[in-house]
């Protein structure tokens, strides 16, 4: 979105993060300026990053400020340094004071307590701590978005949640657009791997990878050669000291669970993988599967259903508004590994079906994440905000 936003110069615009580091830093790649401030991710208010987020303001005395996202405390920072004439607009991505009513995920108590580590012990930072840490930051997420002037989303989730924190709150659509390459290439069946399934993270109770190694299990009964690729970090890394020392609690209760089912064979880790790897082993993955225990509208997903692919999904949160059951895919509750099974099995048993969701999905997500008219959204939007002309 931003490469579009700038596109003849439509917008004069830039971008600011926090980093590890110790001193305000600015680049200028002659499109987009890029700020970064000192602080990591905070779960509290830090009020010293407000001299820098007030530097960044003062030097570039934007129109808008347009906040990506109500997960951390840096977003308030800006919203509380800027004066009344510039609009803020906040963008929901996930929404941390929802996710923390689910964080657990049905893991049994005494799972939680059997499986905590070393480092879990060090850093103060067990699945209840966990927990407590994303209420923490869904205060900020509250407060941001009480102080927004317009809030943007995707889903009835999201404006059904934000409309609960603040029911005057004015309420735009505008969709994402994704990465690139994901426009570029199409999913033909022939060239998948038979009975391989794809997920995109499983480094926390939230993304149901627990539930859907369940469902990989029955699977197994039927299909032998089962095969389940998860992106992101890998948990499981045990090549290092360092590695087995970062063991996390529910690390050990995947790794439980996959000895518990046999399935040491069946589950590959494959480390984060960068937009063109990620591309290269869906297009060889029979089904994309999201088991999370709550999602808004995940990219993951979307990516996946613009590549043309059979999905099978949690039918929690927003994802209901993403893939229409039975239609471009299948949606099941995120407690039901036997049914997210037994969907999976139709895709497996079906090319034809498989190839009929997954052109029904790419053509759906064509239209969603369409690039030219989400930029024209998002520039209307911004116009209507500051009082201009809103072009038809």
């Amino acid at each position: 979105m931003a490469n579009e936003l700038v596109k003849d110069r439509k917008v004069e615009l830039a971008i600011a993060t926090v980093y590890n580091g110790n001193e305000i830093k600015k680049y200028d790649d002659g499109n987009i300026i890029y700020y970064l401030i000192p602080g990591a991710p905070a779960l509290k208010y830090n009020k010293n990053i407000n001299q820098y987020c007030n530097k960044i303001i003062d030097e570039f005395e934007p129109d808008i400020l347009h906040i990506h996202g109500t997960e951390f405390a840096h977003g308030l920072s800006f919203i509380n340094v800027c004066d009344k004439k510039i609009k803020k607009i906040v963008s929901i991505q996930g929404m941390t004071s929802c996710y923390s009513e689910v964080y657990l995920a049905n893991i049994p108590y005494k799972e939680i307590v059997k499986n905590i580590t070393f480092r879990d012990l060090i850093k103060r930072d067990n699945l209840f701590q966990q927990k407590k840490k994303f209420a923490k930051r869904g205060k900020f997420e509250e407060e941001i978005i009480h102080k927004a002037d317009i809030v943007l989303g995707r889903t009835f989730w999201d404006y059904a949640n934000t409309k609960s924190i603040n029911l005057n709150e004015e309420y735009y659509i505008n969709n994402e657009t994704l990465r690139n390459e994901f426009y570029k290439y199409e999913w033909k069946v022939e060239n998948t791997e038979k009975y391989r399934l794809f997920s995109s993270q499983g480094l926390y109770p939230i993304k149901g990878l627990h539930y859907l190694i369940k469902a990989v299990a029955i699977l197994k009964k039927r299909y032998k050669q089962i095969k389940l690729y998860v992106a992101g970090q890998n948990i499981l890394d045990n090549s290092t000291i360092k590695a087995k020392l970062k063991r996390t609690g529910y690390a050990n209760y995947i790794q439980k669970l996959i000895k518990k089912y046999n399935l040491e064979k069946n589950i590959i880790f494959t480390g984060v993988l960068d937009e063109k790897q990620m591309i290269e082993i869906l297009l060889k993955t029979n089904v994309f599967v999201l088991p999370s225990a709550i999602e808004n509208s995940s990219n993951s997903l979307g990516e996946a259903m613009l590549l043309g692919m059979p999905c099978v999904a949690t039918n929690t949160g927003g994802t209901m508004d993403i893939l229409e059951h039975k239609k471009e895919g299948y949606l099941y509750p995120y407690t039901e590994p036997a049914m997210c099974a037994e969907y999976i099995s139709k895709i497996f048993e079906d090319d034809k079906l498989a190839i009929k969701l997954g052109q029904t999905a790419r053509k759906t997500a064509l239209n969603r994440h369409d690039p030219k008219k989400n930029v024209e959204s998002i520039i209307n939007i911004y116009k209507k905000v500051i009082g201009e002309k809103v072009e038809k």
